[in-house]
């Protein structure tokens, strides 16, 4: 196809979005300025669509020097970063889950904002943004029903002023996870008046009732650490009850101080991003945008983001669709992710290969099914080992009626570290079944857990199986680091469901050994 093919089929799909007319309308408007002026990022797009694989000479100009990453990177994970810090257009980041694809963009953006760059981290997930929230600088995440500026106010208003983060400490401390605990403006309301003028043996004493479970060593640690901290820790409430007393005239004066400076990056889902209520942003001229689940993107919002950067980042995972000859139909049947990816020359491109949460009798049946590529395995040698368990890959079989039942004789073998296990529900229905019987382990539905992992999973087969989609597939089989252990009907499941290419052998009358064809 030519340019000008392009254009016309683009809005004639923009056309066929199941979005409100004004949002249709603000795209439009939006795509028709970018049209006339082509960056980098949307030059290279327009050009790879029309006339196949092309380089251009042209770069931006961001320079980036030399950075330590935020981060332990493995070698290929340091070549995707590098390929995110040069001066090209575009880099595409392609890769199945537990690849590292989160751990490379949060050093991309982190080096960003420290190099006072200007960048929007995308995704179409929220708990995949919550990764991000830890960013150097002053991470905001966008508000769907509120504008730009009302969003950060807000955030003002409920998180940052009224609960600021008080974890700043001299730089010779060592953090320390049973001072934080003190840390907060309420506690520190209530023992700083305590701890004054006392002896480190009194504030030993005191502290017995707050932390019973210390030992009285350790105790004594803590009071020393907090005797020699007073001075800092009534700076902090201070600040923090100041902050807390600012009239509303101010907050919002403070937000759109907040909203014009380079350094803070914008989290948000692309719902929220492309939301008509937050078309402002679409004005912004951003030096870097990094994109998350990619594979996602409509191609009118792929061509919106290209054209207000300098640098678009996109992490995803290549659906498996046929890609064929260029024409006009092409935008209609394949999304933008995976044509580039297919598409873009070497220079732009990179394909992520090893994997770093699973246990290896996990990833080895499990990539073999959820990959073409040969996935290798790169994980810490320490692992939970449960007695209970011949294999680390297992379906607990159990009748549908039963199932939630059947559950307790799992968790019951369990460790007691309950901050390493979770359960994947199928519905929003089961989840809040589930978190009733079992309140104290991390629970979710499927597309909630992406971007999270737990030494131990247990998936919960419930439902009808027919309503588990093969991306949600990936996702259930790639959040556990040590075991995965699938609960349900078998026999219910096998033939319903994505899980089908199971094959299980009997190894005793509650527990069958996965095996991936």
């Amino acid at each position: 196809m030519n340019e000008q093919q392009f254009w016309s089929h683009l809005d004639t799909l923009l056309n066929s979005k199941q979005v409100s007319p004004s949002t249709i309308q603000a795209i439009r408007k939006r795509l028709l300025l970018l049209h006339q002026q082509l960056t980098l990022p949307l030059k290279l797009i327009v050009e790879t669509v029309c006339g196949g694989g092309v380089y251009l000479t042209e770069r931006n100009s961001l320079n980036f020097p030399s950075i330590t990453p935020v981060y332990s990177l493995s070698g290929h994970q340091e070549i995707a970063l590098e390929m995110g810090l040069s001066n090209s257009a575009i880099a595409l980041i392609s890769g199945p889950p537990a690849t590292g694809k989160t751990r490379i963009a949060a050093s991309l953006a982190a080096a960003a904002i420290n190099h006072e760059k200007r960048i929007l981290i995308l995704s179409y997930y929220p708990t995949v943004l919550d990764g991000y929230e830890q960013l150097p600088g002053y991470p905001l995440r966008l508000n769907q029903s509120v504008s730009h500026q009302n969003s950060i106010a807000e955030q003002l208003r409920n998180h940052h002023l009224y609960q600021p983060k008080m974890d700043y400490l001299p730089a010779y401390y060592l953090p320390d996870v049973e001072l934080a605990k003190l840390r907060t403006p309420a506690k520190l309301e209530t023992w700083l008046p305590r701890i004054e003028n006392k002896s480190h043996a009194e504030i030993s004493q005191l502290l017995q009732g707050e932390f019973p479970h210390l030992t009285p060593a350790r105790r004594d640690i803590l009071a020393i650490q907090l005797q020699r901290l007073t001075p800092l820790l009534k700076q902090q409430l201070s600040l923090s009850q100041l902050f807390g007393s600012l009239p509303e005239t101010e907050i919002g004066k403070l937000a759109q101080q907040l909203a014009n400076t380079p350094q803070i990056p914008i989290l948000a889902t692309a719902r929220e991003f492309f939301d008509v209520a937050n078309q402002s942003l679409w004005q912004t001229k951003f030096d870097l945008v990094i994109v998350e689940e990619s594979q996602y993107l409509s191609w009118d919002e792929l061509i919106l983001l290209a054209g207000l950067t300098q640098k678009l980042v996109l992490f995803g995972d290549v659906r498996d669709i046929y890609i064929g000859q260029r024409h006009a139909k092409t935008l209609t049947r394949v999304d933008g992710f995976s044509f580039l990816s297919h598409y873009l020359l070497p220079a732009y491109s990179y394909k992520l290969t090893q994997q770093f949460r699973l246990h290896p009798e996990i990833a080895v049946p499990v990539y073999s099914l959820i990959s073409k590529d040969w996935i290798q395995t790169h994980t810490e040698p320490i692992y939970y080992n449960l007695p209970s368990l011949n294999h680390r890959l297992v379906w607990q079989d159990v009748r549908q009626t039963t199932e939630i039942h059947n559950i307790s004789n799992w968790l019951k073998n369990l460790p007691k570290n309950r901050e390493d296990i979770g359960i994947i529900a199928t519905s929003e229905r089961e989840r809040e079944r589930l978190m009733q019987e079992y309140p104290q382990y991390f629970i979710d539905t499927i597309d909630n857990w992406r971007g999270k992992e737990k030494k131990i999973v247990v998936f919960c087969c419930s439902g009808d199986p027919k309503n588990l989609t093969w991306e949600q597939t990936k996702i259930v089989l790639t959040r556990a680091k040590d075991y995965l252990i699938m609960v349900g009907d078998f026999d219910q499941w096998r033939p319903n469901s994505p899980l089908q290419k199971l094959e299980v052998a009997r190894l005793e009358s509650t527990e069958r050994t996965v095996i991936l064809s």
